[in-house]
């Protein structure tokens, strides 16, 4: 009898009913802080790639405003900066109007944009008050994006500008 008992032990393939309540036990204790974690970490992913298209936006906007410095072209050039509302906003020949097609993946992917044209400044940054010493303007282009994880970001994206 005991031989049996014994034999009976060593031949058995099923799961006793406490090792079952064990496992899911671990399982239910293991499975949510890893589904959160992969969560924040699909959330962070997303929040990188917008950042990337952001300053992918913001490089067009401010490589097309640099072109703009340099060009002969009416309503052009330096001093058009000079009437930033002019620029930016003027039907059909203002940056805003010229850029609709380049921004348009970008506003469809849930971006945003903002151009601010600064006043005269000197190479450091600041207004002198030797007159002949202000000839930059700082352009900065602020892009928004609803984040993943929090409620928005705005990054700005700045240069300084001179007509040379």
């Amino acid at each position: 009898m005991m031989f049996s008992r014994i034999n009976m032990l060593q031949t058995r393939k099923a799961f006793t009913l406490i090792e079952v309540v064990i496992a899911v036990m671990v399982l239910a204790i293991a499975v949510p802080p890893t589904l959160s974690l992969l969560d924040s970490a699909g959330a962070g992913r997303a929040d990188a790639i917008n950042t990337n298209r952001a300053s992918l936006l913001a490089t067009s906007v401010l490589e097309t405003i640099i072109a703009d410095i340099n060009s002969n072209a009416a309503g052009l050039g330096f001093d058009a900066l000079g009437d930033s509302n002019a620029y930016l906003n003027a039907p059909d020949t203002g940056l805003y109007a010229r850029l609709e097609t380049i921004v348009s993946p970008y506003s469809d992917a849930g971006l945003g944009y903002a151009v601010e044209v600064g006043t005269l400044v000197a190479a450091d940054g600041s207004v002198s008050e030797d007159a002949n010493e202000n000839i930059f303007r700082i352009v900065t282009v602020r892009v928004s994006f609803t984040s993943a994880s929090t409620a928005s970001y705005q990054v700005p994206f700045s240069t300084m500008v001179s007509a040379i």
